[in-house]
């Protein structure tokens, strides 16, 4: 009762700020590799822990942006995905459950914190309702989804219970192998009248082994690994593709880094 309360009464505040304004759309990507082991080369890849910060905002900064509906990440050729070799869940063993299905905790790759503002693109961000989250990733379809799966923090006004975000896994170009395309359900993008703009995501990939089998030897692989190491850094990019409250694509707003390993 209290979310629900807490919810109606910012929609109320929010009535007086429906109406568009223009925003321009920001996107920051950073990225932390570390690895595990000697050296690594293609034969003897290194277990990998992904560290990453993506920021969504707006220039000037202090505004609500638009919704992005998908997210693009980038992954240097570099990086290996062992996506085929680990246990996998599907959206549908987890989407909405209670409960997490104890058969998909060996498919657990990740964790993190994440955060949403739902209200009106361009308004005052403080004016916006400001929900919390913790995200799990979940190992998806072998070489095809990673799950991102989120569940509202206890204080947040509206509870999430294990929503699933899928990211599908697609080709990348130039120095990227592929890329991830995070796709937000629908009634994660608006409800009550209300824009949603998932905005902040501070994520780990963990580096933990797995015992698998490659080529019908037994061993262990983390999930996402390092074939080599360049003294540059390996490159970094995310491309948030947005859209008005209308629902129409408005801009294309990408980030490029370097992520030192």
């Amino acid at each position: 009762m209290r979310r629900i309360a807490l919810l109606s009464a910012a929609v109320g505040l929010l009535v007086f700020a429906a109406a568009a304004w223009a925003v321009t759309n920001t996107v920051s990507y950073t990225v932390t590799l570390k690895k595990a082991g000697a050296k690594p080369t293609v034969k003897k890849p290194s277990k990998l822990q992904y560290n990453a910060i993506l920021h969504i905002g707006t220039d000037p900064a202090g505004q609500q942006p638009e919704t992005a509906p998908v997210t693009s990440i980038y992954f240097a050729k570099q990086i290996q995905q062992n996506s085929k070799l680990i246990a996998s869940c599907t959206q549908a063993d987890i989407d909405g459950k209670s409960a997490m299905p104890a058969k998909c905790n060996k498919a657990k790759v990740g964790s993190g914190t994440a955060s949403a503002l739902a209200g009106s693109p361009g308004s005052d961000a403080s004016s916006s309702v400001k929900e919390d989250l913790n995200v799990t990733f979940v190992n998806g379809p072998a070489n095809k989804q990673v799950l991102l799966v989120l569940n509202s923090s206890p204080t947040a006004p509206v509870a999430i219970t294990n929503r699933v975000v899928p990211g599908d896994l697609a080709s990348g170009t130039g120095p990227f192998a592929y890329r991830v395309d995070f796709k937000i359900p629908a009634d994660l993008q608006n409800q009550l009248g209300l824009q949603i703009a998932l905005t902040d995501f501070k994520v780990s990939i963990s580096p933990k082994a797995f015992p698998v089998k490659i080529k019908g030897k037994k061993g262990t692989a983390s999930y996402l690994q390092l074939t080599s190491c360049p003294k540059a850094g390996l490159p970094v990019r995310a491309i948030a593709h947005f859209i008005d409250a209308n629902g129409n694509p408005t801009t294309d707003v990408q980030n490029d880094s370097v992520a030192k390993c």
